[in-house]
């Protein structure tokens, strides 16, 4: 059990942590594709634009998922570990998925997105599926239930792409076996190691030598420009207080959403099969109603309606399932068909009907009954919450209004502020690339930079920095960079040249060491050179730290020697500038112990993961080098537009 142990912590498992750890971008497409100038279009794929805004939200939402995972994280630093040519980058490949699963034929129908949709917690009410819960919910994201629909099924779409390679991939006993022998190999040293950080602490540096390189270096030791930055925020919860709600309100707002329910279709649910007749290729629109007359004759002559969805549909999400697409309610499907819909009697089939998707016959199967209105106690206190919320927005929407005009007429925040009601907040001295929060954003930071705001002493446009948040910032004072004192760095400047002395010396003695090896010096020889002693360390495995990375990759790496022989002597720097010379002295290959069957099905399966998400990389790899993508990376910028 011990070498199952090894096995997993081998070279498999590590090549499962780093597929684990390289994520795809796996989100809806809603949202990347509008309507748009050539100009907000940073990419193409397959003939598919991609905007610069979609880039952008997307970088604003990892960055903030890692600002909630690391509150401390310097800004500037997330700002460059979170760019927006690589989330471009991901946007492409997740669009290069999704056109290569549709053009291979992948789809989900409304029936199988069904259970999944009224399935989910986040639209449920009492453990059960709320149409009123998931349009609110929807609402709130600024999504349409066809949106969402769309955007789900091309979600699942892609999985299933991948899946087709990442689950279908498998591994055989005999490269297990081959995986174990090697994975959980184990081999013995012999090394001298001369620590760098030993060396340096052998050197002095004298107070002179620190002030003579403080002088000729003064540019490194500069204390940052700093600024003192008011600002301005209109936030949604500050309305909170503002608001009232009478119970008059909630009355009047519960008769509206009654009589809207009472005289909506939203609130019929519809059991509907389809039979779809596509447009396309050599079949026009006077074509498919042809055809879609046939069908309808076919059933009027006793074919059933399932038959004749398998022999005519066009719908392969459908057709084999007698057209079903399960219980429908209003904004899952397009117009035409809702209109249809409404007005047809159970089992009655309809005249044809003509959608962007082709010609369709419609049947309804059954009809829920109509739902009733909870009562007005029940509902009272999120009607008084949701109109709280709704007036709230509604006085932030007048103030931003208001605001962002009067920064443009204003040569300062006071004035704008008063307007408005709100405060002027001034920070503490501060570089920009460490703003305090709210300020802790690369909008704000992108706007404190601009000409206009930095050099002129311009507001700031108002940036909604979140969704009903908003700020406008000023610089109120600035500090230039100015030297920082001998005292604040003479530690830093020591240890400095302590180190270059001891790199210096590392630098020649691995010179002298290299002669040595050539001249046929055993380990002893190099130990005294390097004043050390020979160490020695048994069971190295692979992807081991001790003595560092660096010598445990070297050791594996070398050729097994002659039993009860040692290896020529080898010599590495390691990544901190430490010198190492080493010999291997034994080998024992693993599967020492046979595993169990259970053991072995696991192991075959992480072995069959690992191969999967190496094809799919792969795969994902032909997909970029043959696709259709045209990358317009200058457009990223947020001045973009100004050089257009």
């Amino acid at each position: 059990m011990q070498e199952f142990r090894r096995f997993i912590r081998g070279p498999v498992g590590k090549l499962l942590l780093a597929a684990i750890v390289i994520p795809f971008v796996a989100v809806p497409f809603l949202d990347y594709f509008s309507g748009s100038s050539s100009a907000d279009t940073v990419a193409e794929v397959e003939g598919n634009p991609i905007t610069r805004g979609a880039v952008n939200q997307r970088v604003e939402r990892v960055r903030d998922m890692l600002r909630q995972q690391s509150p401390n994280m310097n800004p500037a630093m997330l700002d460059s570990f979170v760019r927006p040519e690589m989330v471009l980058d991901g946007l492409v490949n997740e669009q290069l998925i999704l056109s290569a699963a549709e053009n291979a034929g992948m789809v989900y129908s409304i029936s199988q997105l069904n259970p999944m949709i009224q399935s989910q917690p986040l639209f449920q009410e009492d453990g059960k599926f709320s149409n009123d819960r998931f349009e609110r919910e929807l609402r709130a994201r600024g999504m349409t239930p066809q949106s969402y629909l769309r955007g789900l099924r091309q979600d699942l779409i892609k999985e299933q792409y991948r899946s087709g390679f990442m689950a279908t991939d498998f591994a055989l006993p005999t490269e297990l076996e081959e995986q174990r022998r090697l994975g959980e190999q184990v081999r013995d040293i012999r090394y001298a190691q001369l620590d760098l950080n030993d060396l340096r602490n052998s050197f002095t540096v004298t107070d002179e030598e620190v002030r003579s390189f403080y002088n000729d270096n003064q540019d490194e030791f500069m204390r940052p420009e700093e600024f003192r930055i008011a600002y301005v925020e209109l936030a949604t919860a500050d309305y909170a207080d503002k608001v009232t709600v009478s119970d008059e309100d909630v009355a009047a707002e519960y008769q509206v959403r009654k009589s809207i329910m009472e005289d909506s279709t939203a609130n019929t649910a519809r059991h509907v099969s389809h039979i779809l007749i596509e447009v396309g290729g050599d079949r026009d629109l006077n074509a498919a109603k042809q055809r879609a007359t046939e069908a309808a004759s076919a059933i009027a002559a006793g074919m059933s309606f399932a038959d004749a969805a398998a022999e005519y549909s066009d719908d392969p999400g459908s057709a084999n399932s007698g057209g079903d697409l399960g219980v429908v309610s209003k904004g899952a499907l397009p117009e035409e068909m809702e209109t249809a819909i409404a007005s047809l009697e159970p089992n009655v089939v309809s005249e044809p009907v003509v959608s962007d998707a082709g010609v369709h016959l419609i049947k309804v199967t059954d009809v829920a009954e109509k739902r009733d209105m909870p009562p007005l106690e029940q509902m009272a206190g999120q009607i008084r919450a949701d109109l709280k919320q709704a007036r709230a927005e509604a006085m932030l929407a007048d103030d931003v209004a208001a605001l962002e005009e009067l920064l443009y007429e204003h040569g300062d925040l006071q004035t704008p502020a008063e307007e408005v009601n709100a405060q002027v907040q001034t920070t503490d001295w501060v570089p920009l690339s460490s703003l305090p929060a709210p300020l802790a954003n690369s909008q704000v930071q992108q706007a404190l930079s601009t000409d206009e705001v930095r050099r002129d002493g311009h507001n700031s446009e108002l940036i909604e920095v979140n969704p009903g948040q908003y700020l406008a910032v000023r610089i109120a004072e600035e500090k230039p960079a100015e030297p920082l004192p001998l005292e604040e760095v003479t530690f830093v400047i020591r240890e400095r040249l302590k180190g270059d002395m001891a790199a210096d010396k590392v630098q020649s003695l691995f010179a002298e060491a290299e002669a040595k090896i050539a001249e046929g010096a055993d380990l002893e020889a190099l130990a005294d050179l390097f004043d050390t002693e020979v160490e020695e360390q048994d069971g190295l495995q692979r992807g081991g730290a001790e003595p560092s990375m660096e010598v445990v990759n070297g050791v594996f790496a070398l050729p097994r020697p002659a039993e009860g022989e040692s290896s020529a002597v080898a010599m590495i720097r390691t990544g901190n500038g430490s010198l190492v010379a080493y010999q291997l002295t034994r080998v024992e290959d693993g599967n020492v112990e046979a595993l169990s069957a259970a053991q072995q099905m696991a192991a075959l399966g992480e072995l069959s993961n690992v191969e999967g998400q190496r094809n799919f990389r792969q795969v994902l790899a032909m997909l970029r080098e043959e696709g259709d993508v045209e990358l317009f990376p200058s457009r990223l910028s947020p001045n973009a537009d100004d050089a257009q």
